[in-house]
């Protein structure tokens, strides 16, 4: 009896690990325990990529995570960890220019609701990491200028953001001061370099939404429908002159979905319809439509005008020259999408047909 007793669990014990050991759909608590990698950057010569690696903790009920190094040579074998912090996170890290050094995004200072997300720099090859910033309510979105100059970066709550740089080649030596960029009237919300280095586009609503912020801090936070939400508009600042100069105005439309040429001249974007329906539903982008700007002139054109169709982002060919997006076949709602295309400068222009995307 006890033989035949360990044979019955030693057949059931065998069961059990074949029937675990078979292929099975993936669940989201699987999901949920999986240790994820983001946020991948590639050095400027090629030879070494920045990522991030996310482990959950389920005890705390979050995630953790550090910034790690690769060679694109030796692959996941040379893999090493840069960053050791057992309930903080470094995340979004970026290479100098020149490849000598990283910038990454951290809450490692502070405790609790003191962590404020700051920027530090560290080198590749070993070392702690340094804290460049020390921004009151912590540094948002940042970026290299291309040309090595500058490092710049967005600080301050929301609904009072502004923009603020760093001279790159003075972050690896030693201390460096932040100096302030834009004293918008209203927040800088989206921005982004231009390919040079010297200018910076950006986006900010014409009136801060007052009556928004007075009912938020009286504790009213229910979720308006289809809220009337200000309007917003293009903006370029001249990092050398320090000033900045309107590309966009009017309540016609508001501006989002901005896409810059390599050169600097022309903008593409996607105007909005100023009402609070078509602004707020879902199927918002159905209602958009292309516009394309030149930049010294600040003269803007209307390339679409749809309704209940979408069009791509607005793309320019590397020399400029050329604009296109996609949209559904001949402007009527259908699955089955083409690419048009315009010379850049040709306004008034008919769209051509460049073929089916696939």
């Amino acid at each position: 009896m006890v033989a035949k007793s360990v044979r019955t669990g030693l057949w059931s014990l065998a069961a059990a690990g074949t029937l675990a050991a078979q292929p099975r759909p993936m669940s989201f608590l699987d999901v949920q325990h999986l240790t994820t990698a983001g946020s991948p950057a590639l050095s400027p010569d090629g030879a070494r990529m920045l990522y991030t690696m996310s482990v959950p903790n389920w005890q705390d009920a979050k995630s953790y995570t550090d910034v790690w190094m690769v060679t694109t040579s030796e692959g996941v074998g040379s893999a090493r960890q840069l960053t050791f912090t057992r309930d903080k996170n470094e995340s979004n890290p970026v290479w100098s220019p020149d490849g000598q050094y990283l910038v990454f995004s951290s809450n490692r200072d502070g405790a609790g609701a003191a962590a404020t997300q700051q920027l530090h720099v560290m080198n590749p090859n070993g070392g702690e990491a340094r804290k460049l910033t020390d921004a009151k309510d912590g540094a948002g979105q940042f970026a290299f200028s291309r040309d090595g100059k500058w490092l710049v970066f967005g600080a301050g709550k929301s609904d009072a953001q502004q923009l603020w740089v760093l001279p790159a080649g003075e972050i690896a030596g030693g201390e460096t001061t932040a100096v302030q960029l834009t004293k918008h009237a209203t927040p800088v919300g989206w921005w982004r370099l231009s390919r040079d280095g010297s200018k910076v586009f950006f986006l900010s609503v014409d009136s801060a939404a007052a009556d928004r912020k007075n009912r938020l801090e009286k504790g009213f936070n229910v979720a308006v429908r289809n809220e009337d939400l200000p309007v917003q508009h293009l903006w370029v600042f001249d990092i050398a002159a320090k000033s900045e100069q309107r590309i966009t105005e009017g309540s016609a439309y508001s501006v989002g979905g901005v896409t810059i040429s390599d050169d600097g001249r022309w903008v593409g974007f996607r105007g909005s319809p100023n009402n609070r329906y078509y602004r707020t539903v879902t199927e918002s982008g159905m209602y958009d439509d292309l516009y394309l700007v030149e930049v010294a002139t600040r003269k803007v054109e209307r390339l679409t005008n749809n309704q209940e169709v979408g069009e791509s982002s607005l793309q320019f060919s590397p020399d400029g020259s050329q604009i296109a997006f996609s949209a559904d076949n001949d402007f009527i709602y259908s699955r089955d999408p083409k690419v048009y295309l315009r010379r850049t400068a040709e306004a008034g222009g008919e769209m051509a047909e460049a073929g089916r995307r696939i």
